[in-house]
Formats: structure tokens, C-alpha cells, sequence
């Protein structure tokens, strides 16, 4: 049988297809900037929530053992008794290497001559630290270079461990500063793309020309350089101070 068809039942012509391909390109134009700021609002809204959990868990720290440790140190685990191979623990970070600040010493008093995390360190506290880890005081995801899983009880205790770090969410280190500047030997200058075991080593340095009142964790931000650069524009760094009793812990002016 044939079928009828009506009048209404017509197709849509071309005018009429322009116009709905008008009015979704007009939607969309209005929709996708939109949505990209709503998405880098939200990793600011993160990464200020990151920054103040990581200086917590500084203070934490400092409250339960006395000193700040560098960021990888905050997330190890308890060395248990009679186990030599373990993931990320408090005894896995190498011997020595690695610098404490003591948060009641001004920074100026400590420089050049800080304590180590050291099992043979000469101050009691240190080794307690060592031997009474109270952590984790923090959790996050963090960058390994290898292709071992740190969390296998069996992981080989090698510098690869060494690198692990916390990320803001534009994928880049977040930073520890003193009063003095930034603290790592080569906290500046390196970033995820090159990070060596220097990067963290909690050296208390004055390689910054950003001299803060306070202890600091700072993302920087979108452009992942420190916004004092020569050049730099784009004043779009996190900073989140702490570490001075009596005074409440704040964030720093975003311009």
C-alpha cells in the first residue's frame, strides 16, 4: 500500500538548518569560555585546599616531633620492627641527606647549620623522630620516576622513592618557603619535567627575591613560574602562610 504523507510531516530546509547550526554555534561560544573558567576556578578552589592541608601537616609535624620536614618526608609511614625492605617509610628516606627546620629558630640561625635526618643524628629529638615516626600526616598523589609500584611491601630501596612529590593540580610541585625564600637547594630552578633529589632536600635557601614574614606553601599557579620573574605578568601564584604562634595562618593576596 502507499503511504500518505502530510503536509506537516515535511523535512527541515535549509534556512531553517542554518539557523539551528547559528543558534548551537552561539551556545556554544557562549558556553565553552564559561566552562574553562569554571574548570580553573575549581583547580584554584583545589589548590588552595591542598596548600593548607600541606601546612597542617608541617604544623602537625612540628607539634608532635618539633621540626618541619620536606614535603615527601609528611606522607611516609612508621618503620615497622624487623622488616628491612619496606615502601615509603620513614627510615626509607636516605640517611642523612635530607635537612629538618626547626620551626622556633629563626631561619638566619639556622642556615648552613641545620639539623639532618639522621639515625646517628647527635640531637635526640631527630632520632626520635626517626625511631617514633608519628605519620602520616598527610595523603596525596604523588610523581615516582621508574616503573615499580612504591606501595609493594618488597620495593627496592632506591632513589626513586626519593622522588616522590606533592602536584597542584596544573601538574607542577608545590613549593616550601622560609622568610628567607624557598627551601630546597634547587627548589627554583627545577620543576616536574627535570626534578632530582635536590629539588626537596629542605635546605633553607635565599633563592628567591620574595622575602615572606612567614613560612609558606605556594602553587604557581596556571603559568608554573614564581610570579617575581623578570617578565612575568601573570601574578597568579597561591601562597598560604603559617608557622607563627599566636597568628592566624592565611592565604596571601592573589592580584
Amino acid at each position: 500500500m502507499w503511504r500518505r504523507y502530510s503536509k506537516d510531516k515535511r523535512g527541515l530546509t535549509l534556512t531553517e538548518l542554518l539557523v539551528v547550526m547559528l543558534i548551537i554555534g552561539l551556545l556554544s561560544s557562549i558556553a565553552v569560555p564559561v566552562y574553562i573558567n569554571r574548570m580553573e576556578d575549581a583547580r584554584v578552589r583545589l589548590a588552595m585546599a591542598e596548600c593548607r592541608e600541606i601546612a597542617m601537616a608541617e604544623e602537625q609535624c612540628a607539634m608532635i616531633h618539633g621540626f618541619y620536614v620536606p614535603f615527601q618526608v609528611l606522607s611516609d609511614l612508621p618503620h615497622p620492627k624487623n622488616l628491612t625492605i619496606q615502601g615509603d617509610t620513614i627510615r626509607n628516606e636516605p640517611d642523612g641527606q635530607l635537612f629538618v627546620i626547626n620551626p622556633l629558630i629563626r631561619p638566619q640561625d639556622q642556615q648552613g647549620n641545620q639539623l639532618r635526618l639522621s639515625t646517628t643524628s647527635p640531637n635526640p629529638r631527630v632520632r626520635d623522630m626517626i625511631d617514633h615516626w608519628g605519620g602520616p600526616f598527610i595523603s596525596y598523589h604523588r610523581v615516582y620516576t621508574g616503573n615499580q609500584d612504591p606501595k609493594d611491601i618488597n620495593f627496592i630501596n632506591t632513589t626513586e622513592v626519593r622522588l616522590d612529590f606533592p602536584l597542584d593540580p596544573w601538574g607542577q610541585p608545590y613549593r616550601f618557603y622560609s622568610p628567607l625564600g624557598i627551601i630546597g637547594t634547587n627548589a627554583l630552578n627545577l620543576n616536574i619535567t627535570n626534578l632530582s633529589y635536590s629539588f626537596s632536600d629542605g635546605a633553607l635557601t635565599s633563592s628567591d627575591d620574595r622575602n615572606f614574614q612567614r613560612y609558606a606553601v605556594v602553587s604557581f599557579g596556571r603559568d608554573g613560574v614564581p610570579e617575581t620573574l623578570a617578565g612575568v605578568n601573570n601574578r597568579d601564584d597561591i601562597i598560604y602562610f603559617f608557622g607563627i604562634a599566636g597568628v592566624e595562618s592565611e592565604f596571601g593576596l592573589r592580584p
